[in-house]
């Protein structure tokens, strides 16, 4: 018997990611993968395609894919405080939640991803470990723009990764606060799993 509301909210969130990489691919071309939000949105479709094959094959959701949808859930969680609290008082809040799939990828597909992880999926917690694999995922993500930026590939995407435009103590500081907070974001989502007796 499939399990239900897991199934649901992971059924929706594909059909949100899809159209949503439909537009950016539309959008952005061979270069959306520059967007730590889309590439976050990219890893909870197929975290949450995923949990819909096993769920429908009968199975229980594995340790492993569960830890995965730890980086996706954090990264999500990451992209809708930054747009929120940095780039919307700087670009306006209709952009960055608002405007096409804006929506999904900066506020819906957040929550309905930690709603799924945190309070429906069923599955062996992974350990300790679980809580720097997105910080160790995000800043592998920001060395490689820090690269591609020094070899003049690429500009941005975000003001932090323009090391010909910031400081290099402006960057340090970005990297240091991003990586606290993925720490932080996946030591608390850890906790509340516990919490709720999902393990």
């Amino acid at each position: 018997m499939l399990k239900k509301p897991v199934f649901i909210i992971n059924l929706i969130l594909v059909i949100l990611e899809v159209i949503a990489l439909i537009h950016d691919i539309y959008a952005f071309g061979v270069g959306l993968f520059v967007w730590y939000t889309i590439d976050s949105n990219v890893l909870q479709l197929l975290v949450s395609a995923s949990i819909l094959l096993i769920l429908y094959r009968g199975e229980e959701i594995p340790k492993k894919l569960t830890a995965i949808h730890f980086i996706s859930a954090v990264g999500l969680t990451v992209t809708f405080l930054i747009a929120a609290f940095v780039l919307a008082p700087q670009g306006g809040i209709a952009y960055y939640f608002l405007k096409n799939v804006a929506p999904v990828n900066h506020l819906i597909a957040p929550v309905l991803s930690i709603v799924s992880l945190l309070f429906l999926e069923k599955s062996e917690l992974p350990g300790k470990a679980v809580t720097i694999l997105p910080a160790s995922a995000t800043m592998l993500y920001g060395l490689i723009c820090l690269l591609l930026n020094a070899l003049r590939l690429i500009d941005g995407p975000y003001f932090f990764l323009q090391v010909y435009d910031q400081p290099a103590s402006v960057i340090v500081m970005w990297f240091a606060i991003i990586a606290v907070l993925c720490i932080g974001l996946a030591f608390l989502y850890r906790l509340v799993r516990i919490r709720t007796n999902n393990v």
